[in-house]
């Protein structure tokens, strides 16, 4: 029941998961870090136990009752006591259903809560990743001007002076890029750590599969 279950709320990821993973160049392996997430994140996993007791509950509930009596009639007369034993079981109880319905609800609620906060991290990632990714070009781009520039100056068509304008912009392209990939590898080991549970490092490795060019 458990494993239909999950499937049932990991279908509902469709169409978000489309989306948080747009503008990652590893779209392909969100489905994977969310498999891993379902099964090794701590809290979905006592929601899972939590759920899977509650459907190992029986259906209906006993009542054991333990007496005597001393057994006298009119017929008989006095036979001394007896022990008695009764077992009373209700036809109609729907406790246990009531039970196992509102685990299923949360457990639901709980996948889908983790869904939720899981892919809206994903898509803060993928947006840092592009962000890399776009510096990435621009230091590239600050790096060919500046070949371009000195080449011109080596040639006597420009002076030297305009080398340090095109030297300033190259480097600040760098330490920009430089910055912003130091932000997107802190973040992959926030996220794996938050979600990963035991198998962080494996959720690690997915995320920067996801993210990387």
């Amino acid at each position: 029941m458990r494993r239909a279950l999950s499937a049932l709320a990991w279908s509902l990821l469709a169409c978000g998961t489309a989306e948080a993973a747009a503008d990652c160049p590893g779209a392909g392996r969100l489905q994977e870090a969310l498999r891993l997430v379902e099964t090794a994140n701590p809290v979905l996993r006592a929601e899972a136990r939590a759920f899977d007791e509650a459907q190992r509950q029986r259906d209906w509930s006993a009542t054991l009752k333990l007496g005597y009596d001393t057994n006298t009639t009119l017929e008989s007369g006095a036979k001394g006591p007896r022990g008695l034993l009764s077992v009373e079981i209700p036809l109609f109880d729907r406790s246990s259903d009531l039970e196992k319905a509102e685990a299923r609800a949360a457990y639901v609620a709980e996948v889908d809560a983790t869904r939720t906060a899981f892919l809206a991290d994903i898509r803060s990632l993928c947006e840092l990743a592009a962000e890399v990714g776009a510096l990435d070009e621009y230091r590239a781009f600050n790096r060919d001007r500046t070949v371009y520039r000195q080449e011109r100056v080596d040639e006597g068509l420009d002076e030297p002076d305009v080398l340090w304008t095109e030297f300033d912009a190259a480097q600040r392209a760098e330490n920009e890029f430089t910055a912003a990939r130091g932000r997107l590898e802190a973040l992959r080991l926030t996220l794996a750590r938050r979600w990963g549970g035991p198998q962080w490092q494996r959720l690690r490795a997915l995320l920067e599969a996801m993210t990387s060019r």
